[in-house]
């Protein structure tokens, strides 16, 4: 546009530049490439796009008839409606400038009256599932975090979660404290992992509400300006909401507890009975240090004693004293619950001298009872419900602990009414894997040592008790995987089962993780039927030279043969599925870096959101526990 000297032509000029200058909130680095600010912008603030101008960030959008007007008549709002008038009705361009002047005066004014809405109307809303709902789908953003990195001031390459949880950790309960900390830290990331980010976000983010600010749109005018959420400010609103204090909390607990473990030294160096002193090491200090958060965030702790016998193999000799870690959780009010539900995770690790960390296996079980007791202190549920906490020791040697505290609870007649073992969290997707009772009778272990497994009938506690955690895990987006694809967790919950004790396992692992959890399994349960019926002496007598009748060899070498396959079947489904459950844990890949503690606070909450939400009936406790028991 050639502009004269001339009054009108002035204003036009002025309102034209207006125009062009970029938008108060508009996330530069991203919408324009350029350098990025060192201070941005609150994430729930709106951002303008103006059009025509040369930083909107998005193409021109025709504005709905019927949807009214919300916002404040800036000067790029007139001067867009201005020029618009001129160039699509050049003999009305001056009075267009006429009332665009009085309009920019009078939008002033309005300014201050839309100011005092913008932060009620942009506040943070809770998320969706406070209420109950699904939450959004962020595991894909989870995943992609957990993976990512950021450069740091030094030019260094870090964790971007690690930076994430350090921000939680500085602005605590703030969240616009964290998001504007999280807006900044964005134009550290890897344009190609920004990318990725935003694109996730995109797709699975629920936005922000958009409203739109108020324009002056004259008869002809094809478009005005609209309310942009740009994918920057989304995605840094997105991760301050996944990544808070509890997040951060969950992920310090895994910390100190795998700090515990790494005091001793892994490494296959040494005699046998030096390697197997340091995993005993290892462990002694893990359980020092859950004691320690216990009592730092929960309550006083109990140590209940047990004796060890039969482990002169693994170098701790008989008469061995052990222990388990036993919290009671303040209760609500003043009237006594009228149910004791235990919550159980199993503090041992294995496989120290391979280099684990036992953080999947289990700091990630503990961290998620840390969590749920400090919500539950927070607001401590009235639905009659007594929570306790019990860490056990020596799950790996045979569900030892849980064992010693059955049978010390059976004894004196005090056993929890309902008991939820929780044993490996923080990986994959919203998916989980759960046993109760009844699936001991698919067991391979029933009537054999060294479990000796039974098959108890499931109780009338057990089965509603499951069903309304299996409800409210899935109003929280959690699902388990169909029977077929349903994994069997042989964990400390094995020994309440075994019981009678009215007891659920519970692991959270993704979809695809649980199907060949499942997998692995039955081929190791094929496997080891197969095993169990070759006669292995005379296997080994043949093997020296012994002649056996005809029928006995065919039928040795068929089951011999028979056997040999299903190893290899199993052997190949341990190749091909790495990150399946048993193949992480016990070894070098159960390393605190392949926890996430985003999907661990996740399920941690849906799993509260089940205990705080159990109906009991209105039966007595004392004879629902004297039927079982007895």
């Amino acid at each position: 546009m050639r502009l004269h000297n001339s009054p009108a032509n002035l204003v036009t000029g002025v309102l034209l530049l207006t125009s062009l200058a970029p938008g108060p909130s508009l996330p530069g680095p991203v919408a324009a490439g350029g350098r990025a600010p060192q201070r941005m912008q609150d994430p729930s603030s709106p951002v303008v796009a103006l059009l025509p101008s040369a930083q909107a960030n998005a193409p021109y959008r025709a504005l709905p008839v019927d949807l009214p007007l919300t916002g404040a008549c800036s000067p790029s709002a007139v001067s867009n409606g201005v020029i618009t008038a001129c160039i699509t009705h050049p003999r009305r361009c001056a009075a267009a400038l006429t009332a665009g002047t009085l309009a920019a005066v009078g939008g002033a004014a309005y300014a201050g009256m839309v100011a005092a809405t913008t932060a009620l109307a942009h506040a943070p809303v809770p998320p969706p599932y406070l209420a109950g709902d699904a939450p959004a789908p962020h595991d894909e953003v989870q995943a992609a975090v957990h993976q990512a990195s950021v450069l740091e001031g030094d030019g260094a390459v870090a964790s971007l979660e690690d930076a994430l949880l350090q921000i939680a950790r500085e602005c605590r309960d703030d969240r616009s404290c964290r998001a504007r900390a999280i807006n900044e830290l964005l134009q550290h990331v890897p344009s190609s992992t920004l990318a990725q980010l935003q694109q996730i976000v995109a797709r699975t983010a629920v936005p922000a509400q958009e409203g739109l600010q108020n324009a002056w749109p004259l008869p002809g005018t094809a478009a005005v300006p609209f309310s942009a959420v740009s994918q920057l400010h989304e995605l840094a609103s997105t991760l301050a909401d996944l990544y808070t204090p509890a997040v951060a909390a969950f992920q310090d607990d895994m910390e100190t507890i795998v700090g515990g473990t790494r005091r001793a030294r892994a490494g296959r160096d040494g005699s046998p009975d030096q390697i197997q002193q340091r995993w005993i090491a290892a462990n002694a200090y893990r359980q020092q240090a859950i004691a320690g958060l216990l009592a730092r965030d929960v309550g006083q702790v109990a140590h209940l004693p047990y004796t060890l016998h039969g482990l002169a193999h693994l170098f701790i000799a008989d008469g061995t004293e052990a222990f388990n870690l036993h919290v009671t959780v303040p209760a609500a009010g003043t009237t006594p619950p009228t149910r004791r539900v235990l919550l159980v995770a199993h503090s041992d690790m294995i496989g120290r001298a391979l280099g684990s960390e036992g953080a999947y296996d289990n700091a990630s079980g503990v961290a998620t009872l840390l969590h749920i007791a400090r919500q539950w202190q927070r607001a401590p549920s009235n639905n009659g419900t007594q929570l306790e906490l019990l860490v056990t020791s020596h799950e790996e040697l045979g569900f030892l602990g849980a064992r010693a505290y059955v049978a010390d609870c059976l004894q004196q007649g005090n056993c929890p009414d309902f008991v939820v073992n929780v044993d490996m969290v923080g990986r994959g997707g919203h998916a989980y894997a759960i046993s109760g009772t009844e699936q001991l009778a698919g067991s391979p272990h029933l009537g054999q040592p060294s479990m000796y497994l039974q098959a108890p009938p499931v109780s009338p506690i057990e089965q509603r008790a499951r069903v309304q955690l299996e409800q409210r895990l899935a109003a929280r987006g959690f699902t388990h995987p169909p029977a077929e694809d349903a994994p069997w967790m042989t964990s400390d919950n094995i020994a309440f089962q075994n019981a009678s004790i009215p007891c659920v396992g519970l692991s959270q692992v993704s979809g695809a993780d649980a199907r060949q959890w499942k997998q692995w399994e039955d081929a190791r349960k094929t496997w080891q039927r197969l095993d169990a019926a070759v006669d292995w002496e005379r296997w080994e007598a043949r093997q020296k030279g012994a002649q056996l009748p005809p029928e006995e060899a065919r039928v040795l070498d068929e089951r011999y043969q028979a056997a040999a396959a299903a190893y290899a079947v199993y052997r190949r489904l341990r190749e091909q599925h790495a990150n399946a459950p048993p193949n992480l844990i016990h070894g070098p890949r159960d390393r605190l870096h392949r926890v996430n503690p985003a999907m661990g606070v996740d399920f941690a909450d849906a799993l509260l959101d089940g205990l705080r939400h159990l109906q009991w009936d209105a039966e007595s406790p004392a004879a629902d526990s004297a039927s079982l028991h007895h």
